[in-house]
């Protein structure tokens, strides 16, 4: 058996980015071998948790090889037969003494997906006796067990409980240096990254939120589409085209929005900048002032002046990870899973930092409490859900421990219906206003939209007719108008199928046809 610093070193060259958990089950394997050399023949164990794609199995695998003892790896689902008995024997068999192992030194077994062992408990079903053969066989084999799983709270008790699998390991990626560190184990087998060190760490700065899984496929695309050594640039470019497979469940595609497609919103972009972009990039210098920065914002207004459309482009600027929910969809009808599903936003936000946990309608979700209807008073329970998950990294922030990185964003039109206190300090205490334009608004919108029309070029010279359309519409929102120069190009190729131009008379046309009753 090699030594414990010299295992720890090989795992941790063999995987990069994961020290925490190399170091913590290292420390499980050694406690294990004093055991065996004292004459201690229990098995001893440990569980490797995380999303799928984090690199537990490569993790168990590695420290199997690592470990210089006689080892043996299973995938659990493959245990599971249709001939009465096979996959009772199939387990035990798994869980027999390789014959390399009859020094006494212990060896290793990983059990990858050991929660598909863990399933129904009804009398005499299969999956009840497997589990039941599944702690037998814990508690006699001898081995030192390694167990992977995506799903820890379906993993038994029984299974977890002292003396068994009783050390769960979260495997995670946390921060751009365990990234970088990561990305060195993985371009090392591709032929390395010219101009290595500084380009290592731009792509793992800028990979937010990606699995040791999603990591290598970046770096496996790259160097598909290169073939031959590759930069950052290469990287950057397959990374653009690669999500965090952890955000997958969630509302993925962002439409492609940035700051200078909005028009006639410069105040309120400057106030999104300052009050969201820096507290989410620098909150060192926060920290340097001793002042909490902001967690959350609320953006409200009517229907169609560009509150969406803000958030979007706040996300594309900012290029970090972004969950949008709609608010509206979380709830349901079965009690408690709405809850559930606020709670699972979160806990992913908080593993994909920096993240934007953007809630679009979010009155629907938290409205003001007391308000239900129904006997079951699931408004409040959500509300109370939501609050508990603000307080919680706000609470965290406060206590000195690390920024958690996630900004709650939250969009509604009805400002007044939303719980007053989820907007208090501390929570989503930022409120950013959006109203129906003013005339000079009007006129950049207007000038914007058609700016970029090639067949609207003549209306940007016509100024008395660009200011007749300013005075005309009046309490229109900028959807209105962005919906006014999409009808008056659709009219002009109505009336011409080869026209290349929009006039001013096609927009006062589709303005006026807006007026009738």
């Amino acid at each position: 058996m090699a030594d414990v610093a010299a295992i720890r070193d090989a795992v941790r060259a063999d995987v990069g980015g994961l020290d925490g958990a190399v170091d913590a089950l290292v420390r499980r394997f050694a406690a294990y071998a004093d055991g065996r050399r004292l004459g201690a023949a229990r098995s001893a164990g440990a569980i490797l948790c995380g999303i799928p794609g984090c690199g537990k199995t490569r993790l168990a695998t590695a420290f199997a090889r690592a470990a210089g003892l006689p080892h043996r790896v299973v995938h659990c689902p493959d245990l599971f037969a249709s001939e009465q008995g096979a996959s009772e024997a199939r387990l035990i068999g798994c869980f027999a003494a390789p014959a390399a192992a009859d020094g006494g030194g212990g060896w290793v077994l990983v059990l990858e997906e050991i929660d598909v062992l863990g399933g129904s408990r009804r009398p005499g079903s299969l999956e009840a006796r497997m589990q039941s053969l599944l702690l037998d066989c814990l508690d006699a084999s001898g081995a030192f067990v390694v167990g992977t799983t995506s799903l820890a709270a379906a993993v038994p008790e029984e299974v977890r409980r002292p003396g068994r699998l009783d050390a769960a390991i979260e495997l995670h990626l946390a921060d751009a240096a365990a990234r970088a560190a990561a990305l060195w184990v993985m371009l090392r087998g591709l032929g390395g990254l010219a101009r290595a060190d500084d380009a290592v760490l731009e792509v793992a700065a800028r990979a937010h939120g990606f699995s040791a899984a999603d990591l290598q496929s970046m770096c496996v695309r790259a160097f598909m589409d290169r073939g031959g050594a590759l930069t950052a640039d290469d990287l950057l470019r397959s990374a653009r085209e690669i999500r965090p497979s952890s955000l997958s469940a969630f509302q993925s595609k962002i439409p492609r929005v940035l700051f200078a497609d909005i028009f006639g919103m410069d105040r309120a972009i400057e106030r999104v900048r300052s009050l969201v972009v820096e507290p989410l990039l620098r909150p060192e210098r926060y920290r340097e002032m001793r002042v909490d920065p902001p967690r959350g914002a609320l953006v409200h207004g009517p229907p169609g002046t560009g509150k969406s459309m803000l958030c979007c482009a706040l996300a594309n600027e900012l290029a970090v990870n972004t969950i949008w929910a709609d608010a509206s969809q979380l709830r349901s009808m079965v009690v408690g899973e709405s809850e559930q599903a606020v709670a699972a936003l979160f806990a992913q936000a908080r593993k994909s930092t920096p993240c934007i946990l953007l809630f679009d309608h979010i009155d629907a979700l938290v409205p003001r409490r007391g308000t239900s209807a129904s006997s079951e008073n699931t408004s409040d329970r959500i509300v109370t859900s939501f609050l508990v998950e603000m307080d919680g990294f706000c609470s965290q922030a406060a206590a000195g421990q690390s920024a958690p990185g996630v900004f709650v964003l939250a969009v509604t039109s009805r400002p007044q219906a939303v719980d007053p206190a989820i907007l208090r300090p501390g929570r989503l205490d930022v409120h950013i206003g959006l109203d129906r334009p003013t005339a000079e608004q009007r006129r950049a919108i207007l000038e914007g939209i058609l700016g970029r029309m090639p067949a609207a070029a003549g209306v940007l010279g016509d100024a008395a007719g660009i200011r007749e359309l300013v005075d005309r519409t009046e309490g229109h929102t900028g959807a209105d108008l962005a919906s006014l120069c999409r009808e008056a190009a659709l009219a002009a190729l109505r009336r011409d199928i080869s026209s290349d131009k929009v006039s001013v008379a096609d927009l006062r046309s589709c303005l006026a046809a807006r007026r009738r009753p």
